[in-house]
């Protein structure tokens, strides 16, 4: 992260902050990742900088608004939940979306990045999809983008209600298929709509890409690689696209293979060739690479960082703690002994399961790395 020489190194979160998306509203960075089974829900983080983060808050408070296998007594969603959202700011407000695996996409909105978002609202209920993104053009019309995974990674753009709680599912335009390709996000530059992407290929591993067109609903004809796979960096390739408010362009970014590692965070430069967005270090044919170490996009000092230690002495749990499943309320306190977290123990739903042993009580696992600067 931040070297505080006006320098930073990769990754600015060593964490697994997996499927970023990530947005700049004034001066303010805004930034989500996917939570899968731990509640509270997709994750929010907040920067000045686009290096230093903390957690702002949660867009899910409760998951079995998403589906009651996601609570204490089922427990039957594991790697499942919360996958892959978007976050955007329309009409001075933040609106989140996201799908899962077996239930299908909704979306929340809000005033406040901190909260209270709105209770989840369903709009394809439907499995095999995810990856989803949206964006509104100039006259207010809104467009959705999602991956049918189950049926070959079909991509489709659908037309998106002016409240942007529903989607008009006849209106589906094709605009991928195959090869993995997944990881949407919608953004638009000058006179240009990219949806940018990530695949897959068995010979190469995963990179990004993106196709463009004049139009939100297309057709997005042109396509162009924005960077190679950079299997030694874990192929950086699912995050979001940015103006900084220095005038220059970023991509922050997970990259991981997903194991139990999970999947870092680190923060990529972009340089604009030809009107397409090349990520990282600019290779011979106008394609990037990783990146290790550059310039912070802001010199101004914060105080901002990840929260992680706990004095435990607020009537609420810290932002950086999420249960395995939505808990148990009755099973933990925070003032029955002030200044301590009470946990509270109790018969796991099927004994001779450990997988079914109850909630846990976690953080992200924050890692060390020692990677030489590029």
């Amino acid at each position: 992260g931040d070297q505080y020489d006006g320098t930073y190194h990769n990754p600015v979160i060593p964490s697994d902050y997996s499927d970023i998306d990530c947005i700049r509203v004034g001066d303010d960075y805004y930034a989500i990742s996917s939570t899968f089974q731990f509640s509270p829900g997709m994750i929010i983080l907040h920067s000045k900088d686009l290096v230093n983060w903390r957690i702002c808050g949660h867009a899910i408070t409760d998951l079995t608004q998403i589906s009651p296998e996601l609570n204490w007594d089922k427990m039957n969603r594991y790697g499942r939940g919360v996958w892959a959202g978007t976050i955007r700011y329309h009409n001075e407000r933040f609106y989140i979306y996201f799908g899962t695996p077996e239930e299908g996409y909704f979306m929340t909105s809000s005033p406040r990045p901190e909260g209270p978002w709105e209770p989840l609202h369903p709009l394809l209920k439907e499995p095999g999809w995810d990856d989803c993104s949206v964006l509104w053009d100039e006259k207010g019309n809104g467009c959705f983008v999602g991956t049918h995974f189950a049926d070959g990674y079909k991509t489709y753009l659908f037309k998106l209600s002016a409240d942007g709680k529903s989607i008009d599912k006849p209106s589906a335009i094709l605009v991928n298929s195959g090869s993995g390709r997944e990881a949407n996000k919608l953004i638009k530059v000058k006179d240009w709509y990219y949806l940018v992407f990530s695949e897959h290929k068995s010979n190469k591993g995963r990179y990004v890409m993106a196709k463009r067109s004049k139009k939100l609903m297309g057709p997005y004809i042109e396509e162009k690689q924005l960077a190679l796979p950079c299997r030694e960096a874990m192929e950086p390739n699912q995050g979001g696209i940015i103006e900084g408010r220095d005038g220059k362009w970023y991509f922050f970014t997970h990259h991981g293979t997903g194991d139990w590692s999970g999947r870092i965070a680190s923060l990529l430069p972009v340089t604009w060739i030809n009107d397409w967005p090349i990520i990282g270090t600019v290779l011979p044919g106008n394609i990037g690479s990783m990146k290790w170490a550059s310039q912070k996009p802001h010199s101004e000092k914060n105080e901002f960082h990840i929260q992680r230690s706990d004095e435990f002495d607020n009537s609420t749990i810290s932002l950086q703690w999420e249960w395995n499943y939505q808990p148990r309320n009755e099973m933990f306190s925070l003032s029955e002994r002030e200044g301590w977290l009470r946990l509270k123990a109790y018969k796991p739903l099927k004994e001779d399961e450990l997988l079914y042993a109850g909630n846990t009580l976690t953080q992200r696992c924050f890692r060390t790395y020692r990677n030489e600067v590029i």
